[in-house]
């Protein structure tokens, strides 16, 4: 705010300006610490302003010099810092100006009463009175305007245009806009309010590959359906858990055998839940085994063969679930030289619908289950191992893992599709971006890398589009 009139039509600030102080601070060398220069200070609350505080030489002035400050009043604080270098450089080129001139009239009065200005300090000094009476006579005078001190008659008319060219130029130089970013990406999209669809129900239908969105649980009457990832938890060891949750997380097809089509389909519709939807191809209930191209989470018929290449390989995990017989055993299971879960089970079977089954990982005979967990497993298993938490609240903390970890994606693909990180080799660049940014270990980098299959054709649009501009 520059005024250069007597009067303001805009009220808000003829109440701001007498409470700004605006004067005193703007001059005080408490404020501004080199007495000369631009500084910019004010409170959210009121108003912001930027000061440039400069000399004028004056031949009668204690120092021979005056402080004037040019001073813009702002609201917006961050439209006066996106101004700082376009004010700045306009108030040096008129600082300048008034400067030159004020010099000149300077020089031209000392050369005048060089001499006369001597003698008459000898005689305030050799009187009675002295410097102490000189310097009051002096603090009494009334300080000279900018007309005497520039010896421009139009100096105020010239300041008058300069300001208003200020106001101008510098109110259409920034426009406002709304600031686009990239299409939004997450975890779980939200519903579109639409009813689901109803679960397929022919054997032809169960085995055709559908979405995460388009899943649905098929419902058999007097059999039991897993609800919740902590009733999955306890249903299992620890250990198995964490084998086949690590599998789950790197992308890995996992297969879920069973005699119920309900048990299976809505044990998929959990372990779907650790991953992001669109990570997610299924087959709910098959007679016979599928590729992973085909699909990465595959229901089977507990009659269905598994081929021997599968259950050898570090590629594919098989959940099955067997039925407790009355001494407490596990009835069923063909995995001759395999390792299996131990299924015992832990704790919570009060209200557990399904507490008469046990899930059963097989394990292939690698090192994979002994390597270190990943920091998004470690907090996943945390977070399940709660006695206190209810299934909603867990339900909760895994979305919100969820989205941190699409939000680390994100900063991974950008980095790579930048050219910054030559993957998946390992090197210092990778390594820093893992450690002291995303605050994960190599462990994660092949989840990182899964999950970028979540990203959607417009933010990877957005994302290139960006960087070329």
């Amino acid at each position: 705010m520059v005024f250069s009139h007597q009067s303001c039509d805009y009220v808000p600030y003829i109440a701001i300006a007498p409470n700004l102080s605006v004067s005193s601070t703007s001059l005080n060398c408490e404020v501004c610490p080199g007495r000369e220069g631009p500084i910019a200070f004010g409170e959210d609350g009121s108003s912001h302003v930027l000061s440039y505080t400069f000399k004028i030489k004056d031949s009668q002035a204690r120092g021979f010099s005056r402080l004037y400050s040019l001073v813009v009043v702002m609201m917006d604080r961050v439209f006066l810092i996106n101004s700082w270098p376009f004010l700045v450089k306009h108030f040096r080129a008129l600082i300048d100006d008034l400067q030159g001139k004020a010099e000149c009239v300077y020089s031209r009065e000392t050369e005048e009463s060089k001499q006369h200005t001597s003698r008459s300090l000898r005689s305030s000094v050799s009187s009675t009175h002295g410097l102490d009476h000189l310097r009051r006579i002096r603090a009494n005078e009334t300080g000279r305007s900018l007309v005497e001190l520039t010896g421009d008659g139009g100096i105020f008319r010239h300041l008058h245009r300069y300001f208003v060219f200020l106001l101008k130029a510098g109110g259409l130089r920034i426009t406002e806009c709304v600031l686009e970013g990239p299409p939004r990406v997450v975890a779980d999209p939200e519903s579109s309010g639409e009813q689901p669809g109803p679960a397929p129900s022919t054997p032809e239908a169960l085995e055709r590959p559908l979405s995460a969105a388009d899943f649905r649980v098929v419902e058999e009457e007097g059999v039991c359906v897993l609800g919740s990832l902590q009733q999955v938890f306890h249903l299992m060891d620890k250990a198995s858990f964490q084998y086949l949750a690590t599998h789950i997380l790197k992308g890995n097809q996992v297969i879920v055998r069973g005699n119920s089509v309900s048990l299976v389909t809505s044990l998929i519709n959990i372990l779907k839940n650790i991953v992001p939807e669109k990570c997610c191809q299924i087959v709910p209930f098959s007679k016979s085994y599928k590729e992973p191209f085909v699909c990465n989470f595959l229901g089977l018929s507990s009659s269905a063969e598994v081929p021997k290449h599968v259950t050898s390989s570090d590629l594919h995990v098989v959940v099955e679930i067997f039925h407790l017989g009355a001494a407490g055993r596990v009835v069923g299971g063909v995995w001759a030289g395999l390792r299996l879960g131990e299924g015992e089970g832990r704790g919570r079977e009060d209200g557990n619908p399904c507490s008469g089954y046990r899930l059963v990982v097989v394990q292939s005979n690698s090192k994979t289950s002994e390597a270190k967990a990943s920091v998004f497993l470690t907090r996943l298993v945390t977070l399940l191992s709660s006695e206190v938490l209810s299934d909603a609240t867990i339900s909760g903390g895994l979305s919100a893992l969820k989205e941190e970890w699409m939000n680390k994606v994100k900063v991974l693909y950008k980095f790579s599709q930048m050219g910054h990180l030559e993957m998946p080799q390992k090197n210092e660049r990778l390594t820093k971006l893992l450690h002291e940014i995303l605050y994960v270990g190599y462990e994660d980098l092949p989840i990182l890398q899964y999950w970028r299959a979540a990203l959607s054709k417009e933010y990877k649009t957005h994302l290139m589009q960006a960087a070329r501009t």
